[in-house]
């Protein structure tokens, strides 16, 4: 089967506002092709509402928290128009020209689409800092390929990829989710026409499709929506992104247009007053959701059925003719303009809000966002003119179907193709830059990174250099021995020297503020003849208390805490069953909640059940040393080093009252016998602030995990200090370096991917 659809228009802002089309009449004269329909101003002027919010949302996130519903308007709009299109060349001609359909959507979607693509990554090349080069191109071919938001769910599991650089891109994930819905949404019209048309002949009476697309399309509302509830709640940043979260929105669209039962609509019938107010009320739902919701919402889930449902009653309100209607602010024309570029309003503006810092050095700030929206608007109306208009008019009487999906579908791949070239690229020039920089800090230069804060040094005006790594080099650590959240058996890995040879062996357990410890740590026992055991679970510290993962839904909030608890207590285990680790090191992230006993606070319950749980190790712990946690900065830290560069150290600084909070584990160390406390925050503090650029070198690798290369400049400092809570003369063993590569015993390893349990992991993906 085949679809004639007479008005392209496409993904998100794309399709123009009418009745089922988004052009003008198709003027083909081909049989069975739709007849025209009237402009839906409305509509039109709902793209406008939608894009409107998404811009604000994207710029001034504060100012409108919910703006990101505007994808949601999108997604309903979508759902009205295509399903119209479908079933009226399915009941004028009982078949759907899927090819001229597919043309017709490459045609209107695919070259600007391509445009903004081809220009994004020529400044991303020009302009973004190169450590950035090999993610921003995975987007750009994930885009290219309009599978971007499949990428982004997978991305979304990664704890250490949670606060990675936004990609200019990254706005394609609904585009994908448009474009797949562009694929499939005919297959279920042809469905939906063919078991009309065999149940009629059984019948012998006309073929009621209508009824079966509306009875088929009513089912994928309620098994997405249903899944979209349940996904949401168990999983919520996957769910965001998700095609089959998102599907119902689109067949809510569709179940309107399959229930109007004319083309002035079922809502006729109410009369105009009624569907006045149905319009206002709906405007209103939107106003509200885009005012009310915020990031914390889980989304899309039950909620987003106040933004679509909203939408939808709009659409079925279609213009009524009353003075107090919305009709006249829907249909005037600055509405009606940026509803015509929407879709190129959508593709060139994040591209411009990522990467126009990078170029300026700063961020864009009130002046900046509103030159955004001049530039968008410009590029959208130049867009539209002079490269969608005639591809989706003129093009079209020159290129058959089959040439317009070969040529659009060759654009898109040969971007695809250029983006994982660069990756490779880019790849390369990065591990290039890892390998240099590791070099530079094995003999670092005076006042280089912490040097310039140690004892005695005579760095009192910090060099301002760019700093060493680049923001997008920070996480690149050689060495991870991380658990995931998820799962209860800990991993062990073994550094240092071997079992029979180390004069001391030392664990280091708890949760990723205590692994990121694991480099200066590896290092100390190389030089000292130790033994390191590493057991580490991403938010999980080493404790008695269970912790409470408050930003989760509450199922998975239990669960996470279950397995927490059980991790904990097979740490122990582990520790338990080796008598030769005699000296245990933890860390935690300070702020990290846990379940309040009755009567304590969270804070008092986790001060109390750190001094527990130490109680409870075995005799064979000499000592257990606890290191204060690191300095906590903004979570867009690296964003304003990347724009900042040498101004980075002064520009991008936390006032030291704000950056260095109250310590459970600190408070529980100094207040027992049972733990040394170790405090190295005077290795972060220049003045009264703490600078995530401490001598040119990144000390943050995000908002509050170490950078690889500046904790691994923390050795010295970490190993004379915990020789001084040993009682230790820190020279004595300084000549007894091993070599951390070779072992004696076959059961140890200092490969930070080998372990001594078969289920251990060390991927750098598996958590933090």
């Amino acid at each position: 089967m085949s679809t004639t659809t007479d008005r392209s228009r496409g993904a998100r802002p794309v399709e123009r506002g009418r009745t089922g089309h988004s052009g003008r009449s198709d003027a083909t004269g081909r049989p069975g092709a739709p007849r025209p329909h009237a402009v839906r101003r409305d509509i039109q002027g709902l793209r406008a509402v939608a894009v409107a919010l998404v811009l604000v949302y994207h710029l001034w996130p504060a100012s409108l928290p919910g703006g990101y519903i505007g994808v949601d308007v999108f997604f309903v709009i979508s759902g009205f128009l295509i399903t119209g299109q479908l079933l009226r060349e399915a009941e004028a001609s009982g078949r759907i020209d899927l090819p001229r359909f597919w043309a017709r959507r490459a045609r209107r979607l695919l070259p600007a689409a391509l445009l903004v693509l081809t220009v994004t990554l020529l400044a991303v090349w020009i302009f973004a800092p190169r450590g950035f080069l090999p993610s921003f191109l995975v987007q750009l071919a994930a885009s290219a390929a309009y599978v971007q938001n499949w990428v982004l769910a997978g991305q979304s599991v990664d704890y250490m990829a949670a606060e990675a650089q936004v990609s200019p891109v990254q706005h394609y994930w609904s585009l994908s989710v448009e474009e797949q819905f562009y694929i499939l949404w005919p297959l279920v019209a042809v469905l939906a026409a063919a078991l009309a048309i065999r149940a009629a002949r059984r019948r012998g009476a006309a073929p009621r499709i209508r009824t079966a697309l509306a009875l088929l399309v009513g089912i994928i509302a309620l098994a997405s929506l249903a899944f979209s509830v349940l996904t949401t709640a168990a999983d919520p940043s996957r769910a965001y992104f998700v095609t089959t979260t998102r599907a119902w929105e689109f067949a809510i669209g569709g179940l309107l247009a399959c229930l109007a039962a004319s083309p002035a609509g079922w809502l006729d019938r109410a009369g105009p007053g009624v569907r006045s107010a149905a319009a206002w009320v709906g405007l209103a739902g939107i106003a509200v959701s885009a005012g009310v919701y915020s990031d914390s919402t889980p989304f899309p889930g039950a909620a987003a059925l106040l933004p679509v449902l909203a939408t939808a009653l709009v659409i079925a309100a279609q213009e009524p003719r009353k003075r107090w209607s919305p009709r006249a602010l829907l249909a005037a024309r600055p509405m009606q303009w940026l509803g015509d570029v929407s879709y190129g309003a959508y593709l060139w503006h994040f591209p411009l809000i990522v990467i126009l810092p990078f170029v300026l050095g700063r961020s864009l700030g009130i002046v900046g966002g509103l030159v955004v929206i001049a530039i968008t608007l410009l590029l959208a109306w130049g867009s539209k003119t002079f490269v969608e208009d005639p591809f989706r008019t003129r093009l079209s009487r020159s290129w058959p179907d089959g040439r317009a999906i070969a040529i659009t579908s060759a654009g898109m791949a040969a971007m695809l193709v250029f983006s994982l070239v660069g990756v490779h690229t880019a790849d390369r020039a990065v591990e290039t830059e890892r390998v240099r920089v590791a070099a530079a800090l094995q003999d670092p230069e005076p006042c280089l990174g912490a040097t310039a804060l140690a004892p005695g040094s005579r760095c009192e005006a910090l060099p301002e250099r760019l700093p060493i790594p680049e923001p997008a080099l920070a996480d690149k650590s050689p060495e991870r021995c991380l658990d995931d959240t998820e799962g209860s058996e800990p991993s062990l890995c073994e550094y240092g020297s071997a079992r029979a040879d180390a004069e001391r062996t030392v664990a280091l357990v708890g949760d990723s503020h205590a692994e990121q410890w694991l480099l200066p740590l590896d290092r100390i026992a190389r030089q000292q003849n130790w033994r390191l055991v590493v057991m580490a679970k991403a938010s999980c510290p080493f404790t008695a208390a269970h912790r409470d993962f408050v930003s989760s839904p509450e199922a998975e909030n239990t669960q996470l805490r279950q397995d927490c608890a059980r991790w904990n207590d097979r740490v122990l285990d582990r520790l338990e069953s080796d008598p030769s680790i005699d000296t245990v090191v933890t860390s935690a992230k300070a702020s990290n909640r846990v379940v309040a006993e009755t009567g304590r606070s969270w804070r008092e319950t986790a001060v109390r059940s750190y001094e527990e749980r130490w109680s409870e190790l075995p005799e064979s712990i000499e000592r257990v040393i606890a290191i204060r946690d690191t300095p906590q900065l903004p979570d867009d830290v690296l964003q304003c080093v990347s724009e900042q560069g040498e101004r980075a150290a002064r520009e991008c600084a936390v006032d030291v009252e704000e950056a260095i909070t109250e310590d459970p584990l600190a408070e529980a160390a100094s207040t027992t016998e049972q733990a040394e406390l170790i405090d190295l925050s005077d290795y972060f503090v220049v003045g009264d602030a703490v600078p995530p650029v401490i001598g040119g070198v990144l000390a943050f690798r995000d908002s509050h995990h170490l950078s690889w290369a500046y904790a691994e400049m923390l050795a010295d400092p970490l190993a004379e200090r915990m020789h001084a809570a040993f009682d230790e003369d820190p020279e004595a063993d300084s000549g007894a370096e091993s070599d951390a590569r070779s072992r004696t015993d076959a059961g140890s390893s200092t490969d930070p991917a080998s372990s001594t349990d078969p289920a251990s992991s060390t991927d750098p993906g598996s958590g933090a």
